[in-house]
């Protein structure tokens, strides 16, 4: 997850839980310290909760990542994610970028994964319930959607238990939106997130960066248009292949244009 794999799985997709949990020796064992200010755990909380227990949204993020050259180089690409998701078990992610683009589907019974660029697509069955399909995909499936950890019901859950050191670095400016600013130290990733203090308290900006990679690349990703009271047409939800496409397996796609 954490290396350039694939255009679905550039570094620093939100996935704090998984790029720190990939091995035993990457957790945060139970005996270490936590030291955690209590405003920045409070607003992340709230902005976990608020976030996880919307029943449905939609929302835009334009994104920034680094790909790291054998030589050290960093290089940096952009990309844009747009996401719709009802909780009962409904999801449609489109990314759009310089290394490519990805369609996701999922509509409570399988996930079918497109690449616009190739006569091929992949499709395979999933549980009904939406967390359980997000925890399915990257140890099954070799993938993980950019920002997964934000379409849990619990987003607090997925990244706190990696925590080592959280505080609070005040409000600042994001695109215009006075934001509150929250700094985090985990083992192998650092990472700030900007909240919009209310009254919908969403992520404004998101900035990961992994400190134990060479180079230490980024991945930046800044959100707009959250709507809490979506009008989703069902067909969203429902894969629209072109004709003639070929199925194939799922980490092929997935693992297509490294």
């Amino acid at each position: 997850m954490i290396a350039v794999a694939s255009v679905f799985a550039a570094p620093g997709c939100w996935q704090l839980a998984e790029a720190q949990d990939a091995s035993t020796s990457t957790s945060r064992t139970d005996d270490a310290p936590r030291v955690v200010a209590e405003q920045a755990d409070t607003l992340l909380k709230q902005m976990a909760t608020y976030v996880g227990s919307a029943e449905e949204f939609t929302f835009h993020a334009d994104i920034t990542f680094d790909h790291v050259l054998p030589s050290g180089q960093k290089l940096q690409f952009s990309a844009t994610e747009d996401v719709a998701l009802q909780r009962r078990g409904r999801l449609y992610i489109e990314w759009s970028g310089d290394l490519g683009d990805r369609q996701f589907w999922y509509d409570g019974k399988s996930v079918t994964l497109y690449d616009p660029s190739s006569p091929f697509y992949a499709n395979e069955s999933a549980p009904s319930q939406l967390d359980a399909m997000l925890d399915r995909l990257l140890p099954e499936l070799n993938f993980s959607p950019p920002l997964a950890d934000l379409l849990y019901s619990d987003p607090y859950q997925r990244v706190y238990d990696n925590i080592q050191y959280g505080f609070d670095l005040g409000e600042n400016d994001v695109g215009g939106r006075s934001c509150r600013t929250l700094a985090f130290v985990g083992k192998d990733v650092d990472w700030q997130i900007w909240i919009d203090p209310g009254p919908q308290l969403i992520p404004c900006k998101l900035v990961i960066t992994y400190k134990h990679q060479p180079s230490q690349p980024q991945f930046t990703a800044v959100f707009t248009n959250w709507d809490f009271a979506p009008r989703i047409a069902a067909p969203v939800f429902t894969p629209d292949l072109p004709a003639g496409v070929e199925k194939i397996p799922f980490q092929t796609v997935a693992a297509a244009k490294q």
